[in-house]
């Protein structure tokens, strides 16, 4: 079964790619796996809270940045798993898809310009870029 992963950075851009997920897995039928990736607090911050009320904190955030992506998907009846990681997005994208095996990863479309060619695009550039290089 193939693995489908749908990473969705804000609220704003989960219907769209809540629709490219739905798109890929009628074509080719598999397992897609939403996943939000939250900023970690500062430390100076983050020292003042218990680790599980930070993880509750960063669990319930990237919820509800994934809330129009599940309910699309469960309207169109796509099983789906849905992971909120804590780090710096493209990095933590990466490793959550070499982790998974996920063949088929489902990003905005690429940015094409200065932006991209200075490595100052967006977050689905990095991780096209972080994905061609050895893994680590």
């Amino acid at each position: 079964m193939n693995d489908i992963l749908v990473p969705i950075a804000s609220a704003t851009e989960a219907a769209r790619a809540a629709e490219r997920a739905i798109a890929r897995y009628q074509a080719a039928p598999g397992r897609v796996h939403l996943l939000n990736v939250q900023r970690p607090l500062p430390r100076h911050v983050a020292r003042f809270f218990p680790r599980q009320e930070l993880r509750a904190f960063h669990q319930e955030a990237g919820l509800h940045v994934l809330a129009p992506a599940i309910r699309a998907l469960d309207l169109a009846g796509v099983p789906h798993d849905d992971h909120v990681v804590v780090g710096h997005a493209a990095e933590a994208i990466v490793a959550f898809a070499r982790a998974l095996g996920a063949a088929d990863l489902v990003l905005e479309p690429a940015e094409q310009g200065l932006r991209a060619m200075l490595g100052a695009g967006s977050i689905g550039h990095q991780v096209r870029h972080l994905m061609r290089r050895a893994p680590a």
